[in-house]
């Protein structure tokens, strides 16, 4: 008995492990209707195989729900920035509520899409749903000039295991460090953007219902310090070295 519930279990696992696969149908799809949000999620996988190695959780069950977790964008691909080209924003037409409203909708989406897959567990569904948790959509808030945060917050579940709180801090720091990184305006630094994007989500709740020991959340913070740092690793500013070999053959030239 003990034997057969063993070798259920690996089967169990290796079926898992079948979802990761780039051939698997579903995967497919993903990559072609949502290109942007796919890679956004390969590399919150990232994120999350690292964390997960230290925290201990299973590597497996954390990477199918960092790659399956925005699946649901692929109902409106076009509603999400990160499948859009430069010059075809719907946004920027529609009124900020009726964008909270597309967008918003997407956790719900991606819960009916893998229950009707099938081959998801429920705790993985779960995890997946949680997210956003309550949070609020900040930029529509801002764009609508409402004084009611609690209009443009995600009518979902906050997290309450662990695993839902490294999917939703990794989501979070991800979308920031990629805002980041596109604008730059400042020196990247990787601790700041880490630490502010933890707090703020502290701050406004979002992770009160997860029981997690502080060493673990020093760890998340570790990992993910060193994903960024090989992600955003400091690169050469080609313009200013082209502007300074230009002048330098002004020098020359006045010689």
């Amino acid at each position: 008995m003990a034997d057969d519930h063993i070798q259920n279990g690996e089967k169990e696992k290796d079926g898992l492990k079948e979802l990761l696969e780039t051939s698997y149908p579903l995967l497919q799809k993903f990559r072609e209707i949502c290109p942007g949000t796919y890679k956004h999620s390969q590399a919150i996988t990232s994120m999350v195989e690292g964390i997960s190695i230290d925290l201990e959780l299973d590597v497996t069950f954390m990477k199918i729900a960092a790659t399956y977790h925005d699946i649901g964008k692929m109902m409106s691909p076009k509603c999400f920035s990160e499948n859009q080209l430069d010059d075809e924003n719907m946004h920027d037409k529609i009124d900020p509520y009726i964008s909270f409203q597309l967008i918003s909708r997407h956790v719900s989406d991606t819960a009916f899409i893998l229950l009707h897959n099938g081959k998801f567990p429920e705790e993985l569904i779960r995890i997946a749903s949680q997210h956003h948790g309550t949070s609020v959509m900040k930029y529509f808030f801002k764009q609508s000039g409402s004084d009611v945060e609690d209009h443009y917050r995600y009518k979902g579940t906050k997290p309450t295991c662990v695993e839902a709180a490294v999917l939703m801090i990794c989501d979070c720091l991800e979308a920031r460090t990629r805002a980041e990184a596109q604008s730059r305006k400042s020196a990247f630094s990787p601790h700041i953007i880490i630490e502010d994007t933890i707090n703020d989500l502290l701050s406004d709740g979002q992770l009160d219902d997860v029981v997690m020991r502080l060493g673990d959340l020093q760890k998340i913070k570790d990992s993910l310090a060193k994903e960024l740092q090989g992600t955003y690793q400091k690169r050469v500013d080609y313009a200013k070295v082209k502007e300074k070999l230009e002048q330098n053959i002004e020098k020359d030239s006045a010689l």
